[in-house]
């Protein structure tokens, strides 16, 4: 009955909805049917209703598989967590502001008797907010300096007998401006690794010879656990992004 591109005819009950129609120029649009009034009406954009994105849809339960034999949700969930806890550890390791606490922990000395990483040889303790200091517990001085240098970190440590001061440059906001840059870029990666992981198992699940109803519950099941890691990471950036760039 309407033709045009764009137009979408709607159909309406004023019980719940209310639209402008003119009846004198369309009257074949009102209709009286079973005592419920109705109008037609067509929406040029054709976005009269918006459609659902996942934030309206309803949480799918994974407290437990709908198939054990199928999906092992255990198994899931700690493939994606691997994904989250790398991502964690890489924030650690190279987004950390150089004055933050604990911003050298991670760098590992190479010793004689194997690699270790610096807050096991010795005690480490800001002396300033531009300068730490680090108390070696054990005859690895140089190589625990030499591991402050080549860190990445932009160091220039110095020996004191036994102890490696550490000057800290100032944290300009281009350093901040570029971690921010790169801990989005590791997030991003994150999520690639995470949708990587649903497309494995849900091409496992696609194997199986069971009903089509069960095996699309299993994947709605995988999705869901994929989309709750994804919330995971976008809320681990935004607190790193909050911390790399306040009081900038």
């Amino acid at each position: 009955m309407f033709s045009g591109i764009g137009q979408k005819l709607v159909q309406l009950s004023t019980a719940h909805f209310s639209c402008r129609v003119s009846f004198t120029k369309h009257p074949h649009l009102y209709q009286q049917i079973g005592g419920i009034q109705q109008i037609y009406c067509y929406h040029e954009s054709g976005n009269l209703f918006a459609k659902k994105g996942k934030k309206n849809q309803p949480k799918v339960d994974v407290s437990r598989s709908i198939d054990e034999d199928i999906l092992n949700l255990d198994e899931v969930n700690t493939s994606m967590s691997s994904c989250i806890e790398k991502l964690k550890d890489d924030f650690v390791k190279k987004i950390a502001l150089r004055t933050a606490q604990g911003a050298l922990d991670h760098i590992v000395v190479k010793t004689n008797d194997g690699k270790f990483p610096l807050n096991q040889l010795g005690q480490i303790s800001a002396k300033s907010p531009h300068l730490l200091v680090v108390n070696i517990y054990s005859q690895y001085v140089k190589e625990a300096a030499k591991a402050i240098q080549v860190s990445g970190m932009n160091l220039n440590p110095k020996i004191e007998g036994t102890s490696i001061q550490v000057p800290i440059p100032k944290v300009t906001k281009e350093h901040r401006e570029a971690l921010a840059k790169t801990a989005k870029e590791m997030c991003d990666k994150t999520k690639v690794d995470l949708r990587n992981n649903r497309s494995k198992f849900i091409s496992r699940i696609k194997k199986h010879s069971a009903s089509k109803d069960v095996l699309f519950q299993l994947e709605k099941q995988v999705s869901q656990i994929s989309d709750n890691f994804n919330e995971r990471a976008d809320f681990i950036l935004k607190e790193k992004t909050k911390e790399l760039l306040e009081n900038t």
